[in-house]
Formats: C-alpha cells, structure tokens, sequence
C-alpha cells in the first residue's frame, strides 16, 4: 500500500446538478512529521493505557461505534480499541488481552459494550472499554463478523459457516441457531445483522442469503430470491426501508410486509427482496443509519447517502490512490454527521449536509 495514502483527501459529492470537492490536507497514515507542503503537522493524540501494548503503527480500523456526540470507540486489528470521550480530539489506545482482529464493537451507552473477534470470542465490558471479558468462545475459532444487541439481554451475534448465537440473559449463556431453509452445499459467511424487535431480526451473508427471524430465531427464514448472488456485508433500518450492502457496490432493499408476496418452489419470497441501481461497482462495507431516518453506506473508495428510505446519492473519493482507500465502519453522531474509519487508522469525521470531512486521529 502506498505510503502516502490519505495525506490529501478530497470527496467529490455527485449531484444531478452540481458537483462539489472537499479536500483535507492531513497526515492520516502515520507520518506527522510535515504535510508535502513541508508544514509542521500536529502530534499524535492517542494516549497509552498503563497495561496497553504499545504500537507503533497505525491499525486497520474495522468498526467503530458512538453513544453520542462525545463518547466513542473504535476497534480492528491486533486487539487494538481507541476510545474517546470528547468527540475525537483526543483518544485513549485499549488493548485486549489477545491479538485478536476485533470485527465489530457495540456499546449500548457509555459503559456498557460488546465486541466479537476473528478468533470465534465474543467479549463485554462495563467499564467503558477499559476491561473485557470473554463472554463466549467459539470452540473451533470460527471467525464472528457481527454482533447486534436490543437492550442489556436480547442479541445476536453471526459469523461464518452459518454461525448465529443468540442470548435473552445479557450473554451469561449463548444458544446456537441456524439457517431453516438454507439448501447449498457451503455454508454462508454471515457478515450483516440488524435486530429490529425482541423477536425479530435479519442478517445477510454470502451468496445472496437475506434471513429474517418473527420469533427470536427459532426459525431463520431466507427471503431472497436463488437469483441474487451477491454477497453481503451489512444490513440495516434506514427511515422505513431496509437495506443490504455487499460487494461489487450491490444494494438491496427489503419490504418488510407480506402483502401480494409470489412464493418461490424452496420457500422464499421473492419480492421481499429488490435490488437497487447504487450507481457504485466498488465494494460496501457497512451501512448504518441517524434517528432521522437518514444514514450512509460506505466501503472502498465511495460513500452513499440514502434518504427517504431508498434515495442514494453517490459521493466518491477524488484522491490518484483511492482504490487503496477503504471505509471499513461508520457510526452517526449527528443528524448529518458520521464518523468513518478504515485501512491505516483512517478515522474522521464526514457531515453530509456541508460536505465538510475532519480527521480524528493522529497516529
């Protein structure tokens, strides 16, 4: 990868009449001593924690998550957490007590989270993030990509080979679920999850799979159709739609009623499941949404804003190396603004009614 990724930035917001360009000239890949413009550029704000392993170079950030506008973490590879309580300007480095490549972390409010890692660990801490605690181990490591809680008690968490895990006791025991009408000979990575009530839920994975549980997985039923062939990576509720992202720029949406349904010959509702025109061929990350109903969707190399359920508007990264540019997890904190972080520590923040991108943290 190429050493001076993420030193310039610039978004270009693709409109039906304008087009507008942002750029940032920050140091995002580790090299703070001079901007190309040889200016000084500001120091690391990362704190160490007393017990912290000490690195040295800035971490792939898969997953990042925010209880409001001040508090918040981010986590990925080697067991690497950041969390902040002032919004980003400063940052405290958390690591676990094993190198595990953290897939997705959640926190409920300040204290309370959870994490799921690489490895097959699902892991809490009601600290802040300050300790964790293995709360479950895959017994064959499988790798767990997605973990997704209601409340203190009701959550899921996916992974690969058709792994789901579902606890109603706030983790102390962990039920293994599984896909009802799943007829392939390799089971699915499941990447996506979203929980929508105590007793229903989806997820989404390789090879088209969109599930969906009514009551609290004793029945996983796929509802997309044998045509779709993409692989998903995320599934959220944005406004009164809900949507999947995956690979190749693929966007679907998902109609939650049963009305006019055609049942297919194994079992799934075809019409459940459309897929939308993102105007993207590059890959999708994570898609995550504001109480406003609105949210983003992001990956390598460009953004979505999606609006009023299935409106998408494409904003792509004018930068010589952007295909090297990857999005990894977003979390909103405003009513217009996200955090966004990815490959080489790249955090910052993106407000999709200014156009206006902020970095976070200096490694």
């Amino acid at each position: 990868m190429k050493s001076n990724l993420y030193k310039y930035l610039g978004l270009v917001f693709l409109g039906a009449v304008t087009t507008t360009i942002v750029s940032m000239g920050w140091a995002l890949d580790g090299d703070r001593s001079q901007s190309e413009s040889g200016a000084k550029v500001s120091q690391s704000n990362i704190a160490h924690h007393k017990d912290d392993r000490v690195r040295f170079v800035p971490d792939n950030l898969f997953s990042v998550d925010f209880v409001d506008n001040s508090h918040g973490w981010a986590a990925g590879y080697y067991g690497t957490i950041l969390k902040t309580i002032d919004g980003g300007k400063n940052w405290i480095h958390i690591s676990l007590s094993n190198t595990d490549l953290i897939r997705r972390i959640q926190f409920l409010d300040k204290d309370y989270g959870w994490l799921v890692t690489h490895r097959g660990r699902i892991m809490s801490s009601e600290d802040g993030g300050t300790t964790w605690k293995t709360r479950y181990s895959e017994e064959n490591q499988i790798n767990l990509r997605n973990i997704k809680f209601l409340d203190d008690s009701i959550g899921w968490a996916v992974g690969h080979e058709g792994t789901i895990l579902y606890t109603n006791d706030g983790g102390e025991t962990w039920t293994n679920q599984s896909l009802s009408n799943f007829t392939g000979r390799d089971l699915p990575r499941l990447n996506g999850l979203t929980v929508l009530s105590e007793t229903r839920a989806m997820l989404a994975g390789e090879f088209g799979v969109i599930a969906e549980t009514i009551d609290a997985g004793k029945t996983w039923m796929i509802i997309s159709s044998p045509d779709i062939k993409a692989t998903f990576t995320e599934i959220e509720q944005v406004g009164n739609s809900i949507l999947a992202v995956g690979l190749d720029g693929v966007v679907a949406q998902v109609h939650s009623d049963k009305i006019d349904m055609l049942t297919l010959p194994d079992g799934r509702e075809s019409v459940r499941v459309k897929l939308l025109n993102s105007g993207v061929n590059k890959h999708f990350f994570d898609i995550v949404a504001n109480k406003n109903g609105e949210g983003i969707a992001v990956g390598l190399a460009s953004i979505l804003t999606i609006k009023n359920g299935s409106e998408l508007n494409k904003i792509e990264i004018a930068h010589p190396d952007r295909n090297y540019l990857y999005f990894m997890g977003a979390t909103p904190i405003s009513e217009s603004k996200y955090v966004l972080v990815g490959a080489l520590g790249l955090a910052i923040t993106l407000d999709t009614a200014t156009t206006e991108i902020m970095g976070l943290v200096k490694w």
